[in-house]
């Protein structure tokens, strides 16, 4: 039952690639529900995850030795291959949204799971904290300044050392540039990036935050990566024009956009809107197969990548 488990997720499985467990061919969503006061054991397993907080303001993540303790917005780093445990430390439950390369890894058939996890031969139902809990933040919260005073290779090093973002530094980076023109097919979009060498935080997948204007609409654009979107700001009141059908959404509904699908994003409240959005670009650009269309406001189609 949801009392008696350590793990209480809602996969969002897609009826058009079931049974897998994929809500894009490459990616699944999940929202997970943390009740109070509980931490699970660490594991570590080989696809790499997020979790992005959405309710709750002491949803907990420890990632080898890293203890932290997150809110509405903050993005958490799992990657591939190293120790981590879930929970909540606070007296309310707390939600939080999970995306993992999962079904990307198991068509590698490269999945696994591993529970056992030991110090010094020792098995143990916590992980001893090894950094401050604001490592990630003090260590690689000032944009253009390195540290060469530590090392940057974390876990496996194929991911980002930076294993916390926080949501009001990149909420205050879009407000600052709310007044800009932007861009016509991907308004204002910030991309969170490895702070070490400026790629994704993922060899697989990629994440944004995208605010859209009130009243504002991309243009329709498709590509071939997948995207799973999430509206996370603003009180909803939008839509989304997905292969020619409109799917109408609301904070923390998460909309799967297939690649190869023309896709466009509508305000239509009179506030801002943010959306969270999650990319296997990466995987693609690996490949060399990462292409990107749009359609110009005269309804010509245009190469953007």
């Amino acid at each position: 039952t949801t009392v008696e488990s350590e793990r209480r997720s809602l996969i969002l499985v897609n009826p058009g690639l079931a049974p897998r467990r994929a809500t894009v061919t490459t990616m699944y969503t999940a929202y997970r529900l943390n009740s109070p006061n509980e931490v699970m054991p660490p594991h570590r397993h080989s696809p790499s995850a997020i979790r992005f907080g959405l309710t709750g303001r002491q949803n907990f993540t420890g990632v080898e030795g890293e203890d932290m303790v997150f809110g509405p917005g903050d993005l958490v780093l799992t990657p591939h291959d190293t120790w981590h445990n879930h929970g909540n430390v606070g007296d309310e439950p707390a939600v939080n949204l999970s995306v993992l390369d999962l079904p990307l890894v198991e068509t590698l058939n490269a999945v696994y799971f591993e529970h056992d996890y030991k110090e010094a031969g020792v098995r143990k139902e916590k992980q001893s904290t090894k950094v401050p809990a604001d490592y990630s933040e003090r260590i690689y919260g000032h944009g253009g300044y390195m540290p060469r005073f530590v090392s940057h290779h974390r876990g496996t090093g194929s991911a980002s050392p930076m294993y916390c973002y926080r949501w009001e530094p990149l909420r205050e980076l879009l407000e600052k540039h709310r007044d800009w023109d932007g861009d016509p097919y991907d308004a204002l979009t910030v991309e969170y990036v490895d702070p070490v060498n400026g790629g994704p935080l993922f060899k697989t997948m990629t994440f944004f935050a995208q605010m859209l204007r009130p009243g504002e609409r991309t243009r329709a654009q498709r590509q071939t990566a997948s995207l799973l979107v999430t509206p996370f700001e603003g009180g909803g009141l939008g839509h989304t024009v997905i292969g020619g059908k409109r799917f109408d959404w609301k904070n923390f509904d998460t909309l799967a956009v297939p690649a190869g699908e023309w896709y466009e994003h509508v305000n239509d409240s009179k506030s801002p809107i943010v959306l969270f959005i999650a990319s296997d670009e990466p995987a693609l650009r690996a490949f060399g197969l990462h292409k990107r269309w749009g359609r110009t406001a005269a309804g010509d189609v245009e190469k953007l990548a």
